[in-house]
């Protein structure tokens, strides 16, 4: 089977899109509800199948009203190029939809009625899911921005902070401005679950990013940074300093200004096989 063909093996439908179903069915919203269906699949799959292109590994693909989740087992240590195409692959397929809509309706083929709710539900499901607010691709790219200048585990601290901020100001406009649209208030509580277990989770995030670091694929760096730091730092304390795509070299400086240059290997050994964390760089290297 084609490792595009078994995309469609993932998909999976999100309990929140079934209700907004069972609301459909009950108001007679059945050309309202296919069009979201429709605009939300083929924007996940712009994601999955980008993902597939360069074999990223897939668990599922998540289908939620207002978009979904393309769910993978990478953390944080593919080129950047590539999470920035994965993550853009899904805004994009927006575009190409919105052409041929506009075509057909030209063309005809779509009414007046059909096309004002495709163009409608269209733009705000794009506009929506570019809002800088996790797991929105918005608050995706938003993370890949900030480990371009921070180190990962401050990075994702950031983007946590900043995806409340703004999900605080996603909710006083629709207070202000939409206070009776029922779908945003549903979205808007999603979003700040999503946030709240991210925060509770961003060791695990890290843990994760680590692990694939020392047993997954060793991708090739761009960049080597040397991370400076004095005998006293823990080993956790450094790991916490590793920047996505780039490659490691840590310099511990002693008292007497003697120094000994590791590499990221040897303290991601130290800290998954010896199981050693708070331990200080001095007594790993001055034995």
């Amino acid at each position: 089977m084609s490792k595009y063909v078994a995309l469609f093996t993932k998909i999976h439908i999100h309990p929140l899109l079934w209700l907004f179903g069972g609301i459909a069915v009950i108001t007679a919203h059945f050309k309202q509800l296919f069009l979201l269906f429709l605009i939300v699949l083929i924007h996940e799959l712009g994601h999955a199948v980008a993902a597939a292109f360069f074999s990223w590994r897939i668990k599922q693909i998540l289908l939620l009203p207002f978009g979904g989740v393309a769910e993978v087992e990478e953390h944080g240590n593919r080129p950047f190029h590539e999470e920035l195409i994965v993550t853009l692959a899904g805004p994009v397929q927006h575009l190409w939809l919105m052409g041929i809509a506009f075509f057909l309706w030209k063309a005809g083929v779509m009414t007046d009625e059909g096309w004002s709710l495709f163009a409608h539900y269209n733009v705000a499901l794009l506009f929506i899911n570019l809002l800088p607010i996790w797991p929105l691709d918005g608050g995706k790219l938003l993370f890949l921005a900030l480990t371009r200048y921070f180190p990962f585990s401050e990075a994702h601290k950031k983007m946590i902070i900043l995806s409340f901020v703004a999900l605080m100001l996603f909710f006083s406009s629709v207070l202000l401005l939409q206070p009776q649209q029922f779908d945003l208030w549903i979205m808007m509580i999603f979003l700040f679950i999503s946030l709240w277990k991210e925060w509770r989770h961003r060791h695990y995030v890290m843990m994760r990013f680590l692990l694939e670091r020392y047993y997954g694929k060793r991708g090739s760096y761009a960049k080597l940074r040397t991370i400076h730091v004095s005998e006293e730092e823990t080993i956790i304390q450094v790991l916490q300093n590793f920047y996505r795509g780039q490659k490691h070299s840590i310099v511990v400086t002693k008292r007497n200004h003697e120094r000994v240059t590791l590499d990221e290997n040897e303290l991601l050994h130290v800290f998954f096989s010896e199981k050693q964390s708070n331990e200080k760089l001095g007594n790993l290297v001055y034995i």
